[in-house]
């Protein structure tokens, strides 16, 4: 108890200043089941017998910090009730993926409460223990597009410094709703000190007043350096898709919107949308399909601004697959839909 209280304050000063900083992301909170695999020596049964709730802050894309609460009721003998209190560190892979795995590691406290009498049980019957715990494990998010919900698998191996160390084993299962989202803050200036210079962009293209050598361009307009106007070199990226689906991930979100963006600024463009799908399932299948792809590239594209008279859709299911390269790369690459300018 007494190292956990001498480690906990040095945690919080070194991670305060994280959360302070911390202006991107949102909170989030994570409950679910949990199935214990305790270690053998308590004299217990390995079963579905609580659950814990973290609650915590994406402090950046790819890194999160949360606190835990977990509560288990386990039979055995004798049976044994657990309190675990934690504060976890996670890495998380591939965050805009739809499964995004992670790594989970932090200190926590751990209080086993013993049951009933038992026949050589150990810790014996009536009494009850304070640890402090280290744990480590891995996981993975199913993130369900752009919702805030996600689905969270977890397994972590928590080692409990008592006596000769205990080590359990945690999978837990449930769902985690992101909330909030940080907000800007404006830099601290020091007592004393002048405040920077803030020049104009009158024509808000990016170059402040002081050095745009080209002043008054069309709002919108892409431009050098000197703030004057360049021709901007038009080139749309393929979007892909999951095997078998024509959900829109996120990235690829981004990327249309970063097409109709470009298409805003040149109303003249029209762009047939081609949907395309792998050699998997029968002709008439991916022919139905790949109209699906299209069909949702489309409908973002309008919602993102695009008028529907600058967009024609057709659909070629497989055919133009490569029937002689079944490598996994190239059956992802014909999972797509391809952005094609008809008016150049």
């Amino acid at each position: 108890m007494m190292r956990l209280l001498n480690i906990l304050p040095l945690a919080a000063l070194v991670l305060a200043p994280l959360a302070v900083q911390a202006d991107e992301g949102d909170w989030y909170i994570s409950p679910s089941i949990a199935y214990s695999d305790d270690d053998g020596d308590r004299k217990i049964d390995d079963s579905v017998a609580g659950g814990q709730i973290q609650v915590g802050r994406e402090m950046s894309e790819r890194f999160l910090l949360e606190g835990l609460l977990g509560y288990h009721d386990i039979d055995g003998f004798p049976g044994q009730k657990h309190l675990e209190l934690g504060f976890n560190a996670i890495g998380r892979f591939l965050p805009d993926s739809l499964f995004s795995p992670y790594a989970i590691g932090g200190l926590g406290l751990l209080r086993a409460d013993v049951g009933e009498p038992s026949f050589g049980g150990s810790p014996p019957a009536g009494t009850a223990s304070n640890s402090v715990t280290a744990t480590a494990g891995l996981g993975t998010f199913i993130n369900f597009g752009d919702s805030p919900w996600a689905l969270r698998a977890e397994w972590r191996f928590r080692h409990a410094f008592e006596d000769d160390g205990l080590t359990d084993q945690v999978i837990s299962l449930g769902i985690q709703y992101s909330f909030g989202g940080g907000a800007d803050r404006p830099m601290p200036v020091t007592a004393g000190e002048p405040e920077p210079a803030v020049y104009l962009d009158s024509d808000q293209d990016g170059v402040t007043d002081d050095r745009d050598r080209c002043p008054g361009t069309a709002a919108g307009a892409k431009v050098d350096f000197n703030g004057c106007e360049v021709e901007e070199v038009i080139e749309f990226r393929n979007v892909y898709f999951g095997f078998d689906s024509d959900l829109v991930l996120p990235t690829a979100g981004r990327q249309l919107d970063q097409v109709a963006a470009v298409m805003s600024r040149h109303p003249e463009l029209q762009v047939e949308i081609a949907g395309f799908a792998d050699s998997r399932g029968s002709d008439r299948y991916n022919m139905e399909l790949s109209q699906r792809r299209a069909d949702a590239v489309r409908q973002h594209l309008e919602q993102a601004g695009v008028s529907a008279a600058n967009l024609t859709i057709r659909a070629y299911g497989r055919s133009q697959f490569d029937a002689s390269d079944m490598s996994a790369k190239n059956l992802a690459e014909n999972r797509r839909v391809e952005l094609r300018i008809t008016n150049r």
